[in-house]
């Protein structure tokens, strides 16, 4: 009988050190996977996707590295997300215990796309961006944001119901991107916002995005405390004309755009915001990594400096752009990088005024092309032309066009294949375009001349 009772104690603590096991999982490609795990560590290769394919509970879960695309909404209770990209459309991040960390983190939210967090959360180093109409709730507690930026871009807002709110670090939550049109806000029902630094602040970029909360705001590096509440300067500062935000109610504690709210109290100055851009986009052309970005206005704006890193948190400067500096009107700017480190690389630009204050981009992430190369023989052709694909290790797409664009056939060659054979007879003499797409987006062109 003692003999069978100790084994019986054996055997509850055997599973019960089983239960806190951590099991690691290896991304070495892309990947889909359920949220339903307990105690896991998923440690994504470089360049790959685990996508989260089915809803669930995700309890003690820790995610390191590569890409994250949500395809459902997730629980934690809690999770981890360390040196990764995040991209969610429609879904939501839920947590509903422990405390759920971000750090290095580019999160991109799209369409109705939200965090809900009924806990406590941590922010580090990371950029959150909101577009369409979706939103980031605290109604958990805490929130500490250090060195971070999150931007509520559209018709996007953040709302909470619980706190402290804590920027530390050059911390920033910006509400709207300068464009007209957007309803973007930034609201507190009652917690407190706690801005630690000079470098810290809530951004409001036009008359249509505001600040919004019952109590004062709490600047720790001066030890003072700002109200917004009517009828302080602050609550009417820059009210819109009738039908735009108009500040007709004599208690509401609103400040309205183009303004912030700064370890020295509320500024009016729209310096805050010294760039408004409209788009950001980097490419890999094959040769080199091609950036591109366009500003709808600039305020005493002096340069651009274009950053790069390897891992999202390791920043080098390698290249600097002139702003052209007061401007109402949309200018368009271009940058070439013929240096690209390796199979991925970051890219994010600093948007220097011209008092030497900056601000940062959203980060994006572009990947090596997995097509080394094509040519075409014979060029010109007559009644066949072949693709040469030797040397590519992926799936690829060929695709003949005509000079206008128009897709006159194509054909999917699987990887490693070394030659495909088109059919060209049918077609009238001219120029055409053969065109090679990886799964990556990245594509390859060569002119083909057909001839009678």
């Amino acid at each position: 009988m003692k003999k069978s009772y100790i084994l019986f104690i054996l055997l509850m603590l055997a599973a019960f050190n089983n239960s806190f096991a951590q099991t690691v999982y290896a991304v070495t490609a892309n990947s889909s996977y359920p949220a339903n795990c307990t105690n896991c560590t998923f440690n994504i290769t470089s360049g790959k996707t685990l996508s989260i394919s089915q809803g669930g509970s995700c309890n003690n879960c820790t995610f390191n590295g590569g890409n994250i695309v949500l395809e459902k909404t997730i629980t934690c209770q809690p999770c981890s997300f360390n040196n990764t990209t995040i991209a969610m459309n429609d879904q939501s991040i839920n947590t509903n215990s422990g405390t759920t960390s971000f750090q290095n983190v580019v999160l991109t939210a799209t369409g109705s796309a939200s965090i809900k967090a009924n806990t406590a959360i941590n922010i580090s180093n990371s950029v959150f961006t909101f577009n369409g109409t979706g939103y980031f709730s605290n109604n958990g507690g805490q929130l500490d944001i250090s060195g971070s930026t999150l931007n509520f871009f559209g018709n996007t807002y953040f709302n909470a119901n619980a706190g402290p709110v804590n920027l530390r670090n050059g911390s920033k939550l910006v509400a709207g991107n300068g464009l007209l049109n957007s309803l973007a806000y930034i609201k507190l029902n009652g917690p407190a916002l706690n801005i630690y630094d000079n470098t810290s602040s809530v951004i409001l970029a036009n008359y249509n995005n505001y600040y919004y909360n019952w109590n004062s705001f709490n600047s720790l590096s001066n030890n003072h405390s700002y109200t917004t509440t009517y009828p302080s300067a602050a609550s009417t500062l820059n009210c819109g004309a009738a039908g735009q935000n108009a500040c007709g109610l004599y208690s509401a504690p609103t400040v309205y755009g183009p303004s912030g709210l700064t370890y020295a109290g509320v500024a009016a100055s729209s310096s805050l915001l010294p760039v408004v851009m409209s788009n950001f986009t980097v490419a890999n052309t094959g040769s080199r990594v091609s950036l591109e970005w366009t500003t709808q206005q600039e305020i005493n704006a002096a340069y651009f400096t274009i950053e790069r890193s390897a891992n999202s948190s390791n920043w080098e400067k390698i290249g600097a752009v002139p702003a052209t500096g007061n401007t109402a009107f949309a200018t368009r700017y271009t940058y070439a990088d013929n240096g690209f480190p390796g199979t991925v690389a970051y890219y994010r630009l600093a948007m220097v005024d011209q008092d030497g204050s900056k601000t940062y981009s959203t980060i994006k992430a572009v990947h090596a092309s997995l097509i080394k190369g094509i040519s075409v023989f014979p060029n010109p052709a007559v009644d066949n032309v072949t693709v040469d694909l030797t040397g590519n290790s992926t799936e690829v797409m060929i695709k003949l066009m005509n000079q206008s664009g128009q897709v006159l056939q194509e054909q999917k060659a699987g990887a490693n294949t070394a030659m495909v054979s088109l059919s060209v007879q049918q077609y009238a003499r001219g120029t055409y375009i053969i065109a090679v797409s990886a799964a990556d987006g990245i594509q390859q062109t060569s002119k083909l001349m057909i001839a009678r």
